[in-house]
């Protein structure tokens, strides 16, 4: 009789980077893996003695769940000598409970995952999260003592209240919430929440609906920004001109469009990875004055020594860490924007201007000017036409009217 427990990192990669952490248990050379409720990379654990290293995360906490759930199977192998049971796998997993010893608490669990975002590069995501826990904080304290049971369909409507009461629309509270509900159904996954008290079975996030808000600019209102005059705010030119060639390249999003170098354009097109789906977009670069004076300028406009077009990123690429880079470009994109709206006051422009507004402009002219939905989802390297459809606003009773007046 022969037997073997032991905490491991299994070789299975998990889709966010991270490795599972199991509980072998081995009996007469046959082996059964129990899930518990960690993951975590190779760096974070100690494989020669079965436990986090002290860089993990709340380590000791995380090593006490993993020390317990090893002496309960420890238990039951005493158990089925003491009790003579049959000495096999099927026996001692009729007898072992795990979940009975898996006690972490919500926020815990919660932030957990916001690490393992943070190892695996998925600073977005990890901010996204860290913001919905921040919101639960303020909203209940004693949140941090919750158990997921206290989690529950009362406890999510409260929390929505108070949302609306800071302000918050519908579209902010379906992302806390679909955060929430992504900690819970991982959370069930790992066996450390019951699939019986789900709140989200009662609690509908389908119903927090966005209202349509006017963000794409009319092509009267496009041109005024085109028309503008620099002479009393040159400050606005590196502004606007980015914003501009985010427009005619296809609704570039703009942190793609700091990473861009001039050794990306061969000829008159460029290619490049969107840095939020990974898709690979390839533009040609339309042939107007208005590009040739955008990039005109910023061949002579270089404020920092670097081989990047625009003026956003102060240091080659490789010099920042993920959460620096990020904090520049959010920083850059923050100034950018309320000087857009500056320059869009100045032209009588009454639409709030993001550099969003230029994906959302290039999207409906495109569509208006009969360009195809499903080309424009591969233009924008989405990966849904979902999302596509996201961007284009509502066409108008004359637009409708005029569209369909021929169509017999």
């Amino acid at each position: 009789m022969k037997t073997s427990l032991k905490i491991v990192l299994k070789k299975t990669k998990l889709s966010d980077g991270t490795y599972p952490i199991n509980l072998r248990v081995t009996i007469n050379r046959r082996c059964k893996f129990y899930k518990t409720p960690y993951s975590t990379v190779p760096k974070f654990w100690n494989a020669k003695v079965g436990e986090f290293t002290s860089k993990f995360p709340n380590f000791l906490q995380a090593n006490r769940i993993l020390s317990t759930l090893k002496q309960d199977a420890s238990k039951v192998l005493d158990l089925m000598i003491e009790q003579e049971k049959e000495f096999t796998l099927e026996v001692f997993d009729s007898l072992l409970r795990p979940e009975k010893v898996e006690i972490v608490k919500f926020v815990a669990f919660f932030q957990n995952r916001i690490e393992q975002f943070k190892e695996a590069g998925q600073v977005s995501s990890a901010s996204s999260y860290n913001d919905s826990l921040k919101a639960l904080k303020r909203f209940k304290p004693g949140v941090i003592k919750y158990e997921f049971t206290q989690i529950d369909y009362s406890f999510l409507v409260a929390f929505e209240a108070d949302l609306r009461s800071r302000g918050c629309t519908n579209g902010g509270i379906g992302i806390y919430m679909r955060n929430i509900r992504a900690i819970y159904n991982s959370a069930i996954k790992s066996k450390i929440a019951s699939l019986e008290n789900y709140p989200f079975r009662d609690y509908v996030i389908s119903k927090l609906k966005s209202t349509k808000i006017k963000k794409a600019l009319t092509k009267e209102e496009l041109q005024l920004l085109l028309d503008y005059d620099f002479s009393e705010n040159t400050e606005g030119a590196k502004v606007l001109y980015t914003y501009l060639f985010s427009f005619f390249c296809r609704g570039m999003n703009f942190t793609d469009i700091a990473e861009l170098k001039w050794d990306d354009i061969n000829s008159n097109r460029f290619s490049y990875i969107r840095n939020k789906t990974g898709v690979a977009i390839n533009v040609k670069i339309p042939e107007n004055k208005d590009l040739d004076t955008i990039l005109n300028y910023f061949r002579i406009y270089r404020p920092f020594d670097t081989d990047y077009i625009f003026s956003i990123l102060d240091k080659d690429l490789s010099l920042y860490t993920k959460e620096e880079l990020r904090a520049r470009k959010s920083s850059v994109r923050d100034y950018y924007n309320k000087q857009l709206n500056i320059i869009a006051k100045e032209c009588g422009i009454k639409t709030k201007i993001t550099f969003y507004t230029a994906r959302h402009t290039f999207a409906t002219l495109s569509l208006k000017k009969g360009v195809n939905l499903y080309m424009l989802k591969q233009a924008f390297g989405h990966q849904s036409i979902k999302t596509t459809e996201a961007y284009v606003e509502d066409f108008n009773r004359e637009e409708l009217d005029q569209a369909f007046e021929n169509l017999f």
